[in-house]
């Protein structure tokens, strides 16, 4: 970022990012669900509260749940962009390079410091 007013272009950019995701798992999960229900996903059998059982077992469940809480960290990281501190790594401060948010966009970690986490 070597001009000030690129920031705004980031912003924009990064809040694009966040929203398109944010829809496409808002609607993977809305079709994940109605097939649960409606029993399209998975076997004849009703499981618990009348969801029908797969024969993958929790398969269908842990999506929906996987899913869920992608939506939700995605949430997250749109209100760490609108508080002024989405794309900062929260270890080392530094931007965290677009190409890595465009691929999780959720990521609190710059590359190095995820690496030496893990």
């Amino acid at each position: 970022m070597s001009a000030p007013e690129s920031m705004p272009d980031r912003k924009t950019e990064l809040l694009d990012v966040l929203t398109q995701r944010r829809e496409e798992a808002e609607t993977q999960y809305r079709r994940a669900l109605e097939e649960q229900q409606s029993g399209a996903a998975a076997g004849d059998n009703e499981g618990v509260h009348g969801w029908k059982a797969s024969p993958e077992g929790g398969a269908d469940v842990a999506l929906l749940e996987i899913l869920d809480r992608t939506v939700s960290q995605i949430d997250a990281a749109i209100h760490r962009l609108h508080a002024g501190y989405y794309g900062l790594c929260s270890a080392c401060a530094e931007p965290i390079p677009l190409a890595r948010l465009r691929a999780l966009p959720f990521a609190t970690l710059c590359v190095p410091c995820q690496s030496e986490r893990e």
